[in-house]
């Protein structure tokens, strides 16, 4: 059994008991939940928002994934931390009648059709936000009417974050839908203007700004840093791969001829190393202040990018794969911001990197850009948090 697999289960043994007696006597909950970490932080700037406004409230965090679980527990944002029980009609009576809920926030893109039912079935409030859709999902075909009728009575209201999903959702029929821009970006924008170091980065750094390269596949995310690495032996490249699997740490390894090392086994001298490979979880958003320019992941065979506007803050050019999916927004606005570029393999992007060391004017330009783009778009959690609030 996988690591993961173990946490999933294990984290979930004698839950309920535990899930009574933290919520035993606490009245006022909202629950808010995620299927990770990720999309969790696309929730934390409403959670923020709320607490300014209403400070009764107690928030309690669920997650599918133990990555959420792990990073979340020991976290001050949220009062309770528990996986989600698995999608059962029991457990979903199960666990609101121990939680009561007052209101519920989903984000993103992690729905249960019990939960959702049985939140219905109570009259209980539930808010999905920074919903994002496409009008190929399956939602929207005749084997995802089931979701469909679920978006359309379970949600009190489905706020998207971008023209498009609305679009989407009201040609689909729905109504209980509302747009407003990406809460992620106040939180970007918070993290970046934080102080905050490593010593183990600035060591191997050296004092200079590098090229970070984030949630990086085994496919031709992995190949095109490989190959501006080599064909650029005096720059530094810090590498933070998504899955960190054995076999793609390894092929980093020894694919960069001017050596790499891991974060967890520096060695005694790291900095003689071209590249430090982050083989540890919850540092990306914070990594990226290191960088003049990033490359962001899972553009290629993962068909989205992660999180484009987390180096975006920074004020850096930013770079992903041709396949924008659910980024879509942020994708085509950036690019037309002239805050960021899609390659479309290796070359193409080696031929960008090239360019950003030849034309000083050219990288600052990227990154003013990248910077206005996130500033102009903050304040999103305000508006979020009046929708769930009932507020004018």
């Amino acid at each position: 059994m996988s690591s993961k697999l173990y946490q999933f289960f294990k984290g979930r043994a004698g839950q309920f008991e535990r899930i009574e007696a933290a919520c035993k006597g606490v009245n006022n909950i909202i629950w808010v939940h995620a299927a990770s970490y990720g999309e969790f932080e696309e929730a934390r700037p409403v959670i923020e928002a709320i607490r300014k406004r209403e400070s009764k409230y107690r928030f309690l965090v669920t997650f599918f994934s133990p990555s959420g679980y792990e990073h979340l527990k020991n976290d001050p944002v949220a009062d309770f931390v528990f996986y989600l029980p698995l999608d059962t009609k029991r457990n979903a009576r199960r666990f609101l009648d121990l939680v009561r809920p007052e209101k519920v926030i989903v984000s993103i893109s992690d729905y249960w059709l019990n939960f959702l039912h049985e939140l219905r079935d109570r009259n209980i409030p539930a808010y999905l936000i920074s919903a994002r859709f496409l009008p190929d999902m399956a939602y929207f075909k005749p084997i995802g009417k089931i979701y469909l009728d679920a978006f359309r009575t379970c949600f009190t209201k489905i706020i998207v974050n971008s023209e498009s999903s609305l679009e989407v959702l009201k040609k689909a029929g729905l109504s209980n839908i509302a747009l407003s821009g990406d809460p992620r970006l106040d939180r970007v924008n918070a993290i970046a203007a934080e102080p905050w170091s490593n010593d183990l980065v600035e060591r191997w750094s050296g004092g200079r700004k590098v090229f970070v390269a984030g949630s990086t596949l085994p496919d031709e995310d992995d190949e095109c840093i490989i190959a501006a690495a080599n064909r650029n032996p005096g720059d530094k490249f810090l590498i933070i791969p998504h899955e960190q699997g054995k076999t793609q740490l390894n092929h980093l390894l020894s694919s960069i001829k001017g050596g790499a090392v891991l974060y967890t086994d520096p060695g005694e001298l790291p900095e003689n190393a071209q590249a430090l490979i982050v083989d540890t979880v919850g540092m990306l958003s914070r990594l990226y202040r290191y960088g003049f320019a990033a490359f962001v992941g899972s553009g290629f065979s993962g068909e989205s990018p992660h999180s484009i506007i987390e180096p975006a803050a920074y004020g850096i050019p930013v770079s992903f794969g041709p396949l924008f999916g659910t980024q879509q927004t942020h994708c085509t606005n950036m690019i037309a911001a002239g805050a960021a570029v899609a390659v479309q393999d290796r070359e193409d992007f080696c031929a960008w990197y090239s360019r950003l060391k030849a034309e000083p004017g050219y990288l600052a330009s990227m990154g003013k850009a990248a910077a206005g783009y996130c500033r102009q778009g903050g304040g999103v959690a305000d508006s979020i948090a009046s929708m769930i609030l009932g507020s004018k």
